[in-house]
């Protein structure tokens, strides 16, 4: 009587084992960590810079399109300064206040910086505005002025492009805001450089004011979309290129061929060992570089608890490769389609 009893209660705990949840973790790559910061200080050390190439030219020129410029530079240090800040938070690891790590923050650094980029819009007009009524000097110098701007916009330019380069590899969000911010600050740049080459060749100060108005809208319209950005990612929006190759991963599995019967998992190429009858709840998140994704594998209902614990392993391995750092979660469940084609052919 013994022995019925132990074989009952093993069939048992095989069928609840379906329903366990796998879980596999990618550790965060310290030399992307050190990547990030070090390309935060150099975009303190671009702003600063760029700042002082701008005011000099606004001394020299009284020109409201360059002062504009300027000040978009001050909003740039402090934006650089706050994702070095943020990076630095970032880094530490998970406690139990915050279970799944500080990645956030970095979310929390790009809606700062649009809401500055966005009120430095806002002086800017307030500057304009205040030009139009009392009267403005008349643009001097703009020769070194001109040269003082086109070193700056050289210089922003180059450093736009390495922020969103590096931003992207290490899955950055302040970075990539900061690379974005300083990119948009190259083109309200270029806009004030042919604003002051068209007062000097007409003589005509407004058109200065005209295109300062127009770098403040510009930078309204901007630093909004930096803003909203932000929120959606404290809010949890789904990056589509993660969920792109997640459901790539999982299609690739659902698809592949069977394996031979006895063949493990993990003894057969990775492009044809996997038997999902099908997956569902894919859901993903990311804070910073670290990405939190759940979902259901089901598996046909015969197989073996081993079988589908390497099985829901291996994926999530592969799913963390193709996303980056992380945490992956399988839940992993018996097929309860009556008409699979995998689980019809199943011995």
């Amino acid at each position: 009587m013994g022995q019925p009893r132990v074989v009952a209660c093993c069939r048992v705990l095989s069928r609840l084992s379906r329903y366990l949840v796998r879980m596999v973790s990618r550790a965060p790559d310290p030399a992307m960590s050190r990547r990030a910061r070090r390309a935060a200080q150099w975009a303190i050390a671009v702003g600063v810079a760029g700042f002082a190439l701008k005011m000099g030219g606004w001394l020299l020129t009284g020109s409201d399109a360059v002062f504009s410029d300027a000040l978009e530079s001050i909003v740039n240090i402090v934006a650089s300064i706050g994702a070095f800040l943020a990076l630095s938070y970032a880094e530490r690891p998970p406690d139990e206040e915050h279970p799944y790590g500080h990645g956030p923050i970095e979310f929390v650094s790009a809606l700062f910086e649009g809401v500055l980029v966005a009120v430095a819009g806002f002086v800017i007009l307030t500057h304009c505005a205040e030009s139009v009524f009392r009267g403005r000097p008349p643009v001097e110098k703009i020769d070194i002025g001109f040269a003082l701007v086109a070193a700056s916009a050289v210089l922003n330019g180059v450093a736009g492009v390495a922020l969103l380069r590096i931003g992207r590899a290490t899955g950055s969000a302040a970075l990539i805001g900061d690379g974005r911010h300083l990119l948009s600050d190259l083109w309200t740049t270029f806009a004030v450089l042919g604003g002051l080459v068209a007062v000097w060749i007409t003589g005509y100060a407004w058109i200065d004011t005209a295109v300062a108005i127009g770098v403040g809208c510009l930078l309204i319209v901007v630093g909004a979309r930096v803003a909203f950005g932000g929120m959606s990612s404290i809010l949890g929006e789904q990056d589509a290129e993660d969920h792109r190759r997640i459901v790539e991963v999982l299609e690739r599995h659902r698809l592949a061929g069977p394996r031979a019967k006895g063949t493990s998992a993990a003894a057969t190429p990775a492009a044809l060992s996997f038997e999902i009858c099908s997956y569902a709840s894919v859901r993903h998140r990311h804070q910073g570089r670290a990405h939190f994704i759940d979902m259901h594998l089901r598996l046909p209902r015969d197989m073996s608890v081993s079988e589908s614990h390497d099985i829901a392993s291996s994926i999530e391995r592969e799913v963390l490769a193709a996303v980056g750092e992380g945490t992956a979660t399988a839940h992993v469940e018996p097929c309860g389609d009556a008409k699979c084609p995998r689980c019809l052919k199943a011995p």
